[in-house]
Order: structure tokens, then sequence, then C-alpha cells
């Protein structure tokens, strides 16, 4: 990315907790979401580092479609069979997200505690946004929760400020997600009067 996005996360980063859950709460309004801190029926966060929800954004997610055809049988019955070429629908549903604005890195424990409380809300699709990248642990198990059952995608905010957002199997419906960034920015930068 550019050097001025990556000064600007450097700045994020020097920020107080205060500004941090601003720039946080603006975040989650760009992915089209509520920053209204009880989104959950989990308890209150322990702290910024325990992998909890922050919140939900309305996402559309690759959902399969299983096509089956009738196979028939020596005996004249008939089996279904999926068909091979697998085929998606786009339908709407909702993404937990969990933001962090540290210079540390995002860890293996923190992204399993983040999963483990969206299985518990019954969310199966996850949106991190971080200032750094995710430790070479926690990618591992990223890779692994999207193996599975889970659809997991990781920004980086250096990435969401330039307009380079991509995630394979989720699409934000908030619109222009670049340009509700730039908007939000210049209203935080913007001094109030």
């Amino acid at each position: 990315m550019g050097n001025l996005q990556k000064r600007l996360v450097e700045h994020l980063i020097s920020l107080s907790p205060k500004d941090k859950r601003e720039i946080a709460n603006r975040i989650v309004q760009v992915l089209g979401g509520d920053p209204t801190p009880q989104v959950t029926g989990l308890p209150p966060r322990r702290g910024p580092g325990d992998g909890g929800l922050d919140g939900r954004i309305p996402i559309l997610i690759k959902e399969r479609i299983i096509r089956q055809k009738l196979k028939r049988m020596s005996d004249g019955s008939e089996i279904p069979v999926d068909i091979i070429k697998e085929e998606f629908k786009w339908v709407e549903t909702n993404a937990g997200f969990n933001i962090k604005i540290e210079k540390n890195d995002f860890d293996r424990d923190t992204l399993n505690a983040f999963v483990e409380n969206l299985r518990r809300e019954s969310i199966f699709a996850g949106v991190i946004v971080t200032a750094v990248k995710l430790a070479p642990d926690a990618n591992s198990e990223f890779k692994r929760h999207n193996n599975n059952d889970m659809d997991l995608c990781h920004l980086l905010l250096e990435n969401l400020l330039s307009g380079d957002i991509f995630c394979p199997n989720i699409c934000f419906v908030a619109g222009d997600i670049s340009e509700n960034l730039r908007k939000n920015l210049r209203e935080f930068l913007t001094p109030q009067t």
C-alpha cells in the first residue's frame, strides 16, 4: 500500500482508546453495521484483546446449491445423486465483526475466541479488521476455519483505507465502501466548530 495509508494507520494506532473506539464505530458504519455496543447475547467483553464480537454487519454470502439427479438402479429403483458441478447463489445474512486498531498481532487465541463467539450466536461468517497482519499461527487457523464451516474475511486497515477490499465469499451490502470510508474520515478529521 501507499505511504499515506501506512502513516495514517500508524497515527490511528497511537490514538487514545476513546478515539480508537470512535474510529472503530466509523468503520462499522462504513461496512453497513450498527456500532451499538450490546449486539450479542454474550456477557460484556473483558477487554479489547478477548476476541469478542464487536457487532454485526449485513452481507451477502455464497450459499451452495445442491443439485441432484435420479440414477436408475438395475432393480428399477432410483436413488438421488449429487451433480458434480457446484453452483452458488448469493443470500443475505449477518456477519460478526471484530476490529483491532492495535500494534499487536491478531493471534491464534484471539481468532479462535472470535470464531467460538460467532458459533454461539449461530453466525458462520466473520469479518476481522486489523491494523497489522494476522500472526502466522492465526493465519493457519484462519485458513483452517475457512476450509471447514466458516467464511472469514480479514481486512487490513491500510487496505480498507485505500479501497482495496477483497473477500472472496462475502459481499458487503453497504454500497460503495471506499466512498463511505472517505466520507467518514473527512467528518472525523474536520475540526468541530
